[in-house]
């Protein structure tokens, strides 16, 4: 099956252009709205973007992604504004101006099962009417340093206090040493192109443009690649899936990244949960999810009582990624239940 998918963008109330990918009718009996999680894209979506159709059928069902301010091809955000109070305002600006008033799915990854936590605790209102059912993926309620890393329980509040601090350091060098590598390899290849602009004409020369940052973009991943291999994802990743994700994380700017990280550090709203009481909820974790261990997923069952939690031996962060078609027909029951 040949997935179309349509491109286009909202604008935030203060100005941010957000990447909205969609596909599927508009007149779909559900919705399934897919958010990704720091430092990714729509793109870590891509197998449940092509299966969802696949297992409902084309017509049965709508899916749409979009990037975080900071992340994918959405804008830069603005100073003061990578907060997870922020990131639930745009949701429900993609919401009223994408998604419109049918039943919808929201599945989180990580950051993205924060920002429905956030909207919960902002806009109830949404959850029942509008949002059907839920799933968290990799994602936690709080307390977001407990056992990260590997690092034991008693050095919580020493890692809660230097994280910013180092994340903001990685953010930075990440920042120059992509630029500097990433320059001498874009300026070759702008070089050609534009050689071959002469000749060709103007729609040729964008494409090349286009590939330079490609290009560009996983040579700055590639310097990162084999530690956070280890960090991000389980036993036996694939390596395509991989680098995607070491692309996306390239092209976040500093700022993002380490802005977005402090504010997941704050994130506390276990009580927001209650909201989702009444809704059809999956859990889902990685049992080798290093950055957040499933201790944050078992605390989740604990505050909503009435989700079903799914652990998965082996896989790590990237759970979408690592078990697509686990993952998949998960969301694809929630979305039969949505529609009913």
């Amino acid at each position: 099956m040949t997935i179309e998918l349509e491109r286009s963008g909202v604008t935030t109330s203060d100005g941010v252009r957000l990447n909205v990918e969609v596909t599927g009718p508009a007149d779909a009996p559900v919705t399934v709205l897919l958010v990704h999680g720091w430092t990714c894209s729509t793109r870590s979506w891509h197998n449940q973007v092509e299966g969802l159709p696949q297992i409902l059928g084309r017509d049965a069902v709508r899916v749409v992604t979009y990037d975080h301010r900071g992340h994918g091809r959405s804008d830069a955000a603005p100073a003061g504004s990578t907060r997870l109070e922020q990131l639930a305002d745009d949701l429900v600006t993609v919401l009223d101006e994408v998604v419109g008033d049918g039943p919808v799915v929201y599945a989180g990854h990580s950051m993205g099962g924060m920002t429905l936590m956030a909207a919960a605790d902002q806009y109830p209102e949404l959850f029942g009417p509008r949002i059907r059912a839920a799933a968290l993926v990799s994602t936690t309620s709080g307390h977001l340093t407990e056992g990260a890393l590997g690092i034991p329980a008693r050095f919580d509040p020493t890692a809660a206090r230097i994280a910013p601090r180092i994340l903001n350091a990685v953010g930075r060098r990440i920042d120059r040493r992509a630029a500097a590598q990433a320059a001498a390899e874009a300026a070759e290849v702008a070089g050609r192109a534009a050689e071959r602009a002469r000749v060709a004409g103007d729609v040729r020369s964008a494409a090349r443009l286009a590939q330079v940052a490609r290009r560009a973009g996983a040579l700055a991943a590639r310097l990162q690649r084999p530690a956070l291999k280890q960090v991000v994802f389980g036993k036996n990743a694939d390596p395509a899936e991989v680098d995607l994700f070491m692309e996306d994380l390239a092209v976040v700017p500093g700022p993002s990244y380490g802005g977005f990280f402090e504010t997941m550090l704050q994130h506390d709203r276990g009580h927001a949960l209650k909201v989702l009481d009444q809704l059809p909820v999956e859990i889902m974790h990685g049992t080798r999810d290093r950055l957040l261990p499933p201790r944050h997923a078992n605390r989740i069952a604990a505050e909503l009582p009435t989700a079903r939690l799914w652990l998965y031996p082996g896989a790590g962060h990237m759970l979408m990624q690592e078990r697509p078609r686990d993952v998949t027909h998960r969301l694809a029951s929630l979305a039969r239940k949505a529609s009913a």
